[in-house]
């Protein structure tokens, strides 16, 4: 259990030291909020998923532990801007989100993703209120409303259960 502490501790400790060595603008970058959420569940507070593999959570935890360590070494060995950010999220921490999604319901609707989500939950619902309206089934926008109130409450729990991550979140 010596070496999983030690990695426990190196990826804090790294995460702590990186966010210290960016000026606030920078900082957004690099998902601060996102890995923070990310330590929490994979290191301060992790639980076993009693739906899935016990053995490939312990090694996908280990996995993702060292693929943040990654995460952080190509940060401090780029020119942090918003699209060398975006490259860096893709490369590395969208395997990390995948991750956490899977065993530990995480949400990728952090972020800069809100506005697009948003957009697309209301088109959809819109579309079918539309088709229904004019088939004289319904009366008022039932489906858009439904939808975006489906959509409000799981991304509140979420949020206050500190499972989500995203770009530039």
């Amino acid at each position: 259990m010596d070496g999983i502490d030690d990695l426990d501790d190196l990826v804090k400790i790294e995460f702590d030291k990186l966010y210290s060595e960016f000026d606030n603008e920078q900082r957004k970058y690099i998902n601060p909020q996102s890995i923070k959420n990310i330590i929490y569940y994979l290191i301060e507070n992790p639980q076993i998923n009693p739906k899935k593999n016990q053995k490939l959570q312990e090694l996908g935890e280990i996995r993702m532990k060292k693929k943040l360590l990654e995460y952080f070494k190509a940060l401090r060995n780029t020119e942090l801007d918003m699209q060398s950010g975006y490259d860096l999220y893709v490369r590395y921490f969208m395997k990390i989100g995948e991750f956490m999604s899977e065993y530990y319901g995480f949400s990728g609707n952090g972020g800069k993703n809100f506005m697009t989500t948003v957009l697309i939950i209301l088109t959809i619902g819109i579309i079918i209120d539309t088709t229904l309206f004019s088939l004289n089934l319904i009366y008022f926008p039932l489906f858009s409303i439904l939808f975006f109130t489906l959509w409000i409450t799981r991304r509140i729990i979420k949020y206050s259960s500190r499972r989500q991550y995203g770009l530039f979140y």
